[in-house]
């Protein structure tokens, strides 16, 4: 099955022709071969882009080729925050204390999350005081983009992120492009975890229509300075202080990439 599933992959990265793979009831040890293959230097395939997403217990892959339409949410969430940098919404501390990084692997998640293994399209990773060198072991916010999943494993995926931390990623955006008649919609989720007096946490979940957009305007979302740093800003950072994520500026960008590739947009 491993032999299999390694060309079924193999043959995506190279070709582009899919950007989302799944596979179910895979055992541990085909996983294990498949990316001892994928990562064998002899194969060549880390001169391209594709992100594993691996949930053991699940027995459930998904492999992921990116393409500019499922990168564009990524560029709007770095252009809110260098847009909050310029105006001085960000104050200069943050500045080498906070990473911004595509898709680093992880595979250190705790209980039942244990062997999973994940690669978002957007991570941020806080670094740790008091001298701010030293990477936090998971990231404050992560975003996972692409075409539209059931709910049940837009719910898999941020519990992973979510409990697999116990509650150290404090923010999951999850942004899903679907087909209809009318053209290509889209639809955003943040997931969130907030730490409790009992040294636990309690998760939200929010809902925004991208395209169309709601009938009825909302209000942008935002992420805290508490929520990017995970509860342990360095001096000089207001926790409560927030980067405000303008809706419209996504709605422009995506329209673009979705023009860009021969398609409508759902107004």
């Amino acid at each position: 099955m491993s032999a299999k599933i390694f060309k079924e992959i193999k043959d995506a990265i190279k070709t582009r022709n899919l950007d989302l793979l799944t596979f179910h009831n895979v055992e541990q040890v085909d996983y294990d071969h498949v990316i001892q293959g994928l990562r064998h230097p002899t194969n060549c395939l880390e001169q391209y882009a594709f992100r594993l997403h691996w949930f053991a217990g699940d027995k459930y892959l998904k492999v992921v080729m990116p393409s500019a339409l499922r990168e564009c949410p990524g560029q709007w969430i770095i252009d809110e925050i260098s847009d909050a940098l310029v105006k001085g919404v960000i104050p200069p501390v943050w500045v080498r204390k906070i990473g911004i990084c595509a898709s680093p692997e992880y595979k250190n998640f705790i209980g039942e999350y244990n062997q999973c293994t994940k690669e978002a399209d957007l991570t941020i990773i806080p670094l740790l005081g008091p001298d701010w060198t030293k990477e936090a072991p998971y990231p404050s916010v992560v975003l996972e983009s692409g075409w539209s999943e059931p709910a049940e494993q837009l719910d898999r995926d941020a519990s992973l992120w979510l409990a697999g931390s116990g509650g150290q990623v404090r923010v999951v955006i999850q942004v899903k492009f679907y087909r209809q008649r009318n053209g290509i919609g889209s639809r955003m989720w943040i997931k969130r975890a907030r730490p409790t007096d009992d040294n636990s946490y309690e998760t939200s979940s929010e809902t925004y229509e991208i395209l169309p957009a709601a009938v009825n305007p909302v209000e942008n979302p935002s992420i805290t300075f508490d929520e990017f740093f995970a509860g342990s800003c360095p001096p000089g950072l207001d926790p409560g202080g927030c980067v405000t994520l303008d809706l419209e500026n996504l709605r422009i960008l995506a329209k673009r990439k979705i023009i860009n590739r021969g398609n409508v947009a759902d107004q």
